[in-house]
């Protein structure tokens, strides 16, 4: 990246909002002097005032029979948390994860081991995310920032009659701070390692007695923590040649991982009466961040493509134009890896390096030459309207209507100077939702709300796939879209008893249009593909007909009820326990990544059964907050994706295919504490438990190489997290608080089949060992609370770890791997104008 221009770029993103503030600097100094009220804290102790609307209408967290996480935005800020994955580090029983380079910038998410890692808009989300209460259906786009939000909740279990369509592992719902006219805002400016610079500001501001705007905005850059070498120049004398244009020193090409990203809101309130709020929000994304971060860890031709397991299998040398790529010792453009001794690379050790060049200088399909775009692009922007009205004291009215649209291209590699697994990827995707809701009171003792839900999207990708065997293009278009009812009761019999049932019925449609073709530029003689008409593939080598998917078209259509019965007990005034039972489920739909036409396949949806028992409660005068919960699944059709495809018209590989795998029991326990056991001392923790049990296996996962023995995908056994921080006041020179954040995450794998049924050893490639994190923070606020400065560490004890694994041995024989982050420091500098 440009630094220069990139910083320009980044500081212009916040001058909107800086002008703002100046322009409303007399209405601040006004407010102050009306207003004697001390500064209000920026720390969040665990009263039980925490407000959640995860049923419909407001209620306290304790008194929400459903396991919910929430965060205040100034706990986001203690914890330095700043993008969706972040979040998840400290809630039990979720794992929110950059996805690999391969599927582009998104959030994998999984909710008590139910979620999606494939981002094809042909697969459902298991995770349902929100922000403003309207559906975000695609996990592209999914890596979001957490900018000027007023709190985030995570409802773990399915959310199908609450949220519908896709929230059967839970949802998780962001929510902006909204205008008050209280001309508030703040300015604040970072700078930490790899050249981090970001710059954040909002204001608040009234522009009528009944008008209210906040506007906010944040730019970001910093440069990629992988750094990409050139092969030629680090390994004189390969006969692999040099991607550099010109003569470098340092033989560095680039790097991976770096942000560069612009985002702007604009939120407006309107109040016309007592008794009616409009909510009007537009906002803007820009993000052109570089590829995601890739290493090569292996490369092996194995006997049995579904499991490789080191000494067990035959791994013969594997060679592109005469050059071993790779073989049983090792490859030689593999700096580290942790599956054993496959490193061979001389130039360095180092598990922040490759030698991706994204290019081909000698496609193997007979194409020109081609460099694929340096970065991780989504581009987006959406409005949404949200009108309440009090129709009487008892009754409201609420509308939610919401268009988003985004664009974006990505690429990825495998981290060698071969593109052996190029892919160029545009996606684009455009929706619109309503949804209408009507709440109630009858009496003291009914709560009431009915709706309906209206949801339609077209999404389209574009792909150039480049693999060993054969080089194709891809244009895909999927339009879907969802009607939806839903009903939720509450009755209080009793003061202490509260009984709560809902049900929802959704109907789906989706589509998906296959667009195969082969590279602009072969030989047109030979239906510009190399072969003749029907076909696709390497000259000289195998016809794959990936050509003869073109235009065919498949559609799923389902509809679903979703029920929800609660039984809740308050036993004391602040100690509340519940038993519920609760539905969901994932849509179906039709193999998005068939090389064959014996690959197109339909798979059905998802579903799950949980029944769930919790307990609230406020201990020691409100001073501890505890709250805990157990559950068993029962999970159905659970949707799998197989590298192995044997008997589908074509060899067992290449494949990528999504099936039901079959039926299993998913058990679980959460215990959550807030404490402050002396003023301004707080400790937060989080403890859970996971297990998955496979019940039956279906005849096309058993012929795939899945059975009993495996044990899921993202199944992490144990997951733990501890923060404390502490306000020490100084009296006239202001207050220093200390924090410290610990996270655990267990191992876990990210295959379906994980387990030999023979040997009982697990697959070494799609396993993800365990971590340990520890992020610290010390910031210093003013007595005035309008300064304060930061010095934030994460990862403090440089722990090496995986974020994810993308392992693609059934297509190109080689595992790429997404390393986390090393140790970084930052300073940030804020000013509030209260």
């Amino acid at each position: 990246m440009n630094f220069h221009m990139s910083f320009l770029r980044c500081a212009a993103s916040v001058t909107a909002v800086a002008a703002a503030l100046v322009v409303s600097t007399p209405a601040f100094s006004q407010a102050a002097a009306e207003n004697d009220e001390p500064p209000q804290r920026t720390d969040t102790p665990p009263s039980n005032e925490i407000v959640v609307t995860a049923q419909f209408r407001e209620q306290n967290l304790q008194d929400t029979p459903i396991a919910i996480t929430a965060l205040s935005a100034e706990m986001l800020e203690a914890r330095g948390q700043q993008d969706l994955t972040e979040v998840g580090r400290s809630a039990p029983n979720v794992t929110l994860r950059e996805a690999p380079a391969t599927y582009g910038p998104a959030t994998i998410a999984y909710i008590r081991g139910v979620g999606q890692r494939d981002t094809s808009f042909a697969l459902e989300p298991g995770v349902g995310i929100y922000i403003d209460d309207v559906y975000f259906p695609t996990l592209h786009g999914s890596l979001m920032q957490l900018v000027d939000l007023e709190r985030v909740e995570i409802l773990r279990g399915p959310q199908g009659t609450l949220a519908g369509q896709n929230s059967i592992g839970g949802a998780i719902k962001l929510y902006s701070k909204k205008p008050s006219g209280s001309n508030t805002g703040y300015l604040q400016v970072t700078y930490g390692s790899y050249d981090r610079m970001e710059l954040r500001g909002a204001a608040d501001f009234a522009l009528t007695d009944n008008l209210y705007a906040r506007l906010s905005g944040t730019g970001v850059r910093s440069d990629g923590y992988i750094k990409r070498y050139d092969y030629a120049c680090t390994h004189p004398g390969t006969a692999i040649p040099t991607s550099l244009k010109v003569p470098s020193d340092d033989c560095l090409l680039g790097t991976e991982g770096g942000k560069e990203y612009l985002a702007g809101r604009l939120a407006l309130r309107w109040e016309p009466t007592s008794r009616i709020t409009v909510d009007l929000v537009g906002d803007m994304t820009e993000d052109e961040s570089e590829n995601g971060p890739t290493t090569l860890l292996f490369v092996g031709q194995s006997a049995a493509p579904g499991l490789v397991v080191p000494g067990t299998t035959n791994l013969p040398a594997f060679f592109i134009n005469g050059v071993a790529y790779g073989g049983p010792d090792g490859s030689p453009f593999i700096a580290y890896s942790p599956f054993g001794n496959y490193a061979l690379d001389t130039f360095s050790d180092s598990p922040y390096i490759n030698y991706e060049n994204y290019a081909d200088l000698d496609p193997r399909d007979g194409s020109p030459p081609y460099q694929a775009p340096l970065k991780a692009a989504i581009d987006s922007w959406g409005v949404s309207l949200n009108v309440a009205v009090e129709l009487t004291d008892t009754l409201n009215l609420t509308s939610i209507t919401g268009y988003r649209e985004f664009s974006g291209i990505y690429s990825s590699g495998d981290g060698s100077p071969y593109t052996n697994t190029s892919q160029i990827n545009e996606v684009f995707n455009e929706q619109f939702s309503q949804e209408l809701r009507l709440s109630g009171e009858i009496g003291d003792n009914v709560n009431f709300t009915v709706g309906g839900f209206y949801f339609d999207k077209f999404s389209h990708s574009e792909s150039y796939i480049g693999l060993t065997a054969f080089q194709f293009t891809q244009a895909d278009e999927i339009p879907a879209e969802t009607l939806a009812a839903f009903a939720n009761l509450e009755f209080r019999p009793t003061d202490r008893l509260t009984l709560i049932g809902g049900i929802r019925y959704t109907d789906q449609e989706k589509t998906f249009r296959y667009g195969r073709s082969g590279v602009p530029g072969s030989d047109p003689a030979l239906n510009n593909s190399g072969f003749p008409p029907g076909t696709i593939g390497t000259p000289g080598g195998t016809p794959f007909q990936v050509a003869a998917l073109d235009g065919r078209e498949e559609t799923y259509k389902g509809d679903r009820f979703d029920y929800r019965a609660v039984v809740q007990y308050d036993i004391l005034d602040d100690v509340m326990v519940y038993g519920q039972f609760s539905t969901g489920f994932k849509g179906g739909g039709v193999n998005p990544r068939a090389f064959f036409p014996g690959q197109a396949l339909p798979h059905d949806p998802e579903t799950l059964d949980a029944y769930e028992v919790g307990f609230k409660s406020s201990l020691f005068d409100r001073l501890v907050r505890l709250n805990g919960a157990a559950f068993w699944n029962n999970y159905s059709d659970i949707l799998v994706t197989t590298n192995n495809c044997p008997g589908l018209g074509g060899p067992p590989t290449p494949c990528a295919l999504p099936l039901n795998a079959g039926e299993a029991e998913v058990r679980g326990a959460e215990l959550e504490l807030n404490a402050e056991p002396i003023p301004g001392f707080l400790i937060d923790a989080s403890l859970a438990y996971l297990d998955f049990d496979y019940k039956s296996i279906s005849a096309q996962a058993a012929t795939s190489g899945i059975g009993l023995e495996d044990n899921g995908q993202y199944i992490q056994e144990w997951q733990w997290s501890i923060g404390a921080q502490y306000r020490i006041e100084m009296g006239g020179s202001g207050s220093l608080t200390p924090r410290i954040d610990v996270n655990f995450e267990d191992d876990f794998n990210r295959n379906a089949d994980n387990v030999d049924a023979v040997t009982e050893a697990r697959d070494i490639f799609g396993h993800i060992d365990s971590r340990v994190l520890v992020n610290g923070r010390l910031t210093y606020r003013s007595a005035d609370e309008n300064w304060e400065i930061a010095l934030e560490g994460k990862n403090l004890t440089n722990k090496l770890y995986y974020s994810d694994i993308f392992d693609n041995r059934g297509s190109t024989q080689s595992v790429q791997g997404s390393p986390g982050m090393p140790r970084t420091f930052a300073v940030t500098l804020k000013h509030n104008f209260q």
